[in-house]
C-alpha cells in the first residue's frame, strides 16, 4: 500500500527585498519590492508503508518545506500530495491521528513540565485508553532509556535527551507514518541507532 505519493509538488514564498541602508529600510515599508523564493521545485516519489526515505539536501534545499506540506502544515503552490490516503492540507486534523512528526527545530514537549505531563496531555488529544497510555510510555521509556528523565522538566535536559523524549512522544499513539525532520540533532551514536530500529 503507498503511504505517500507526491506529484509535482511546487511551494514558492514571497519574500520582500530591501535595498541596502536606512533609507532602503524605509522605502521597503512603503513600497515593498516582493521576491520569489522557490522552496520545492516539482518533486515527485512514491513511498509504500514500511519503507524508509531520506531527504539529504542543502541548507535551504526544502526538506524541511516538504515535511510541513506532508503534515499539512504547508499548503503548496501547485502539485499533488496523498499521505496514508489523505490530502494533507485539507484533511490535516484526520492525518494527524495516523502520523508521528518530530521538527528537531520546533519541540512539541512543554518546555517548563516534565516530558511525562506532556505525554499524558498528548493521550488525552489522541483519546487514548489510560491503561494503554501508561502501557506505551513504560515500552516508550524502556526503548529510549528515558525511564529516568520523565519528572524532569524538559528545560533541564540536555538536546540529547529532549530528543530521545521528542520521538517517544511521536510515537505514543502508534502512528501508521513517522516524519522526522532533523531528528538526530544533539544524538550520540547509541541513541541515532535506538531511532533507527
Amino acid at each position: 500500500m503507498t503511504a505517500i505519493s507526491v506529484r509535482n509538488l511546487r511551494k514558492t514564498f514571497q519574500t520582500k527585498r530591501k535595498a541596502a541602508g536606512f533609507g532602503g529600510s524605509l522605502a521597503a515599508l512603503w513600497k515593498p519590492d516582493w521576491q520569489a523564493v522557490e522552496a520545492v521545485r516539482d518533486i515527485s516519489f512514491e513511498m509504500e508503508q514500511g519503507e524508509l526515505l531520506g531527504f539529504i539536501g542543502t541548507n535551504g534545499a526544502g526538506k524541511s518545506t516538504t515535511i510541513k506540506i506532508l503534515t499539512g502544515i504547508l499548503h503548496p503552490t501547485g502539485g499533488e500530495a496523498s499521505v496514508l490516503g489523505f490530502v494533507p492540507w485539507q484533511e490535516r486534523q484526520k492525518l494527524a491521528y495516523q502520523i508521528g512528526t518530530v521538527f528537531g527545530q520546533r519541540p512539541q514537549l512543554w518546555y517548563h513540565l516534565p516530558a511525562v505531563d506532556t505525554f499524558y496531555l498528548f493521550g488525552k488529544i489522541y483519546e487514548m485508553e489510560e491503561a494503554e497510555l501508561r502501557r506505551r510510555i513504560g515500552y516508550l521509556s524502556e526503548a529510549f532509556e528515558i525511564e529516568h528523565l520523565l519528572e524532569t522538566p524538559v528545560r533541564k535536559l540536555s538536546l540529547g535527551q529532549r530528543m530521545r523524549c521528542e520521538v517517544a512522544a511521536s510515537l505514543l499513539h502508534k502512528p501508521r507514518l513517522l516524519l522526522l525532520d532533523e531528528p538526530s540533532i544533539g544524538l550520540d551514536v547509541v541513541a541515532k541507532q535506538r531511532i533507527r530500529e
